[in-house]
């Protein structure tokens, strides 16, 4: 039951057929080279979709480079990928804190980390210091232990103007930035916007955006958020702006939509 070779590594382990607690599955080179990318081991939990669109975990029984087995333990309740696809835009934070708002945006089910360098955010001459060779597998290990079925992709960084320009940025649905310096008397920003989707948060550095950089991001077609007068630390503002996007436009729901 193996899936396209050239499928990316980061997308959902799916097999063709239907799948069943206790069955054995039957592993192909292009899924072991996805749990390997994953860093699964024998013994080890992953998460698999059947060809009907429901997720199961599933316990490696074997492993080579072209193959293995799995033995499927359970049946997951729903989908571990949300409807609102966020990309998080996040200017550069110091004291290597973009470690912790990788892992907790995977957590929170965004597809896309793009961390970009801003007036007030870490300069690329202090970089290094932050560790940017460590982000993408911060992103692995938070979806093995929230047991998400696909890997977010994280870029590497880049200026803001860049980042506004991107396919990401142009080809969603509806763009947000938090700051604390947001106008509050403004339009409800959700007015109008329905998921599924293709989302972006931008979340700005500790002293948030420039006055040149709010008015670039106004331009390019963000929304605002803003959360009451509080001023949030950066890292902070971002698992707020995905708990509230998720909540009002994902899966993080008291009730089902």
């Amino acid at each position: 039951m193996p899936t396209n070779p050239k499928s990316d590594l980061k997308a959902p382990l799916q097999l063709d057929g239907a799948l069943a607690v206790g069955e054995t599955i039957t592993l192909g080179e292009a899924h072991m080279q996805k749990l390997a990318f994953r860093e699964v081991n024998v013994k080890e939990a992953f998460t698999v979709l059947s060809h009907d669109g429901t997720f199961f975990r599933a316990s490696l029984k074997s492993a080579s480079p072209t193959g293995g087995s799995a033995v499927v333990y359970e049946r997951m309740s729903g989908s571990t990928e949300s409807p609102a696809r966020i990309t998080l835009v996040c200017a550069v934070l110091g004291r290597q804190r973009m470690i912790t708002v990788v892992q907790k945006a995977t957590e929170l089910g965004c597809v896309r980390v793009v961390p970009v360098l801003s007036e007030h955010s870490v300069q690329p001459a202090d970089l290094e210091k932050e560790k940017p060779w460590a982000w993408a597998g911060q992103a692995i290990k938070a979806c093995r232990q929230c047991r998400r079925a696909s890997v977010p992709e994280v870029l590497r960084e880049l200026p803001l103007r860049e980042a506004l320009g991107a396919s990401y940025w142009k080809g969603a649905s509806a763009r947000f930035s938090m700051d604390d310096r947001q106008d509050r008397r403004r339009e409800d920003p959700f007015a109008s916007v329905a998921s599924p989707g293709d989302f972006v948060l931008a979340v700005g550095p500790e002293g948030g955006w420039s006055d040149a950089e709010r008015a670039l991001l106004e331009k390019a077609g963000a929304r605002p958020l803003a959360l009451g007068a509080r001023v949030l630390r950066a890292e902070t503002a971002v698992f707020a702006g995905f708990a509230i996007l998720q909540h009002r436009l994902g899966d993080l729901r008291s009730t089902p939509a």
